[in-house]
């Protein structure tokens, strides 16, 4: 009798542990597209209230999008160069708690060069320029026009390594800017010759391909006519 219990115990156990696995593995894409959503609403609205001249009789004029946060404490900065720029999405600048995916890891965030802080032409609303990111599937472009990019990245994969040294942990990443928790790479992949850490050109795959263990990127793109 003790026995048949030890083994009715050991069967439940392990078919709760497999229930409560496949459940995990079937939130994920929600819990991921409602944070990837939540950081796209958020921007658009920076945008929209990001005129740096209130008082023009012309009203909100101008779509800018912040600066990434480059050190992972949820703040942009600024100013982040001429060139598209690349980081942590800068949740506190936005108003947000910070936004983390499925497997824990904080969003990351790419701006273009002509709709960031400090772009040398504004970006006026009634003549945007044009963006300069395409989010691509496995052959073709899907995406033109893309003024931001949102990834939730997924746990490391492959030879990816996060650690904090030489710095200290921040909410995201590590305040050196140096170390591995906050390099793109250690993030992103690569596949079908596009390379996710490395803009003008990103990559979305359906969810069925990112479960392999070589591609887990989940992407939100950002057109300048959302702005």
């Amino acid at each position: 009798m003790v026995f048949l219990m030890l083994v009715v115990v050991s069967v439940s156990g392990f078919l709760l542990s497999g229930m409560s696995r496949i459940s995990h593995q079937l939130a994920s894409p929600f819990h991921n597209v409602r944070v990837l959503g939540e950081a796209k609403n958020a921007l658009v609205a920076y945008a929209r209230l990001s005129d740096p001249d209130l008082s023009a009789d012309t009203g909100l004029n101008y779509r800018y999008l912040p600066c990434p946060d480059q050190d992972g404490d949820g703040l942009e900065e600024t100013p982040c160069g001429t060139a598209s720029a690349a980081g942590w999405l800068p949740w506190m600048s936005l108003g947000l708690a910070p936004l983390r995916d499925a497997s824990g890891a904080c969003l990351l965030y790419f701006v273009g060069a002509a709709y960031k802080q400090g772009t040398a032409t504004a970006p006026l609303i009634s003549a945007l320029p044009n963006a300069e990111f395409n989010i691509n599937n496995a052959s073709a472009v899907v995406s033109e026009d893309v003024a931001a990019v949102l990834i939730a990245p997924g746990k490391n994969v492959s030879s990816q390594s996060r650690s904090v040294a030489p710095g200290v942990a921040t909410e995201c990443g590590s305040s050196s800017l140096a170390s591995e928790k906050n390099q793109m790479a250690n993030y992103l992949e690569t596949t079908a010759g596009i390379n996710n850490a490395s803009a003008p050109e990103f990559i979305s795959l359906p969810l069925s391909v990112n479960s392999l263990s070589g591609f887990n990127d989940i992407l939100l793109g950002v057109l300048s006519n959302e702005l």
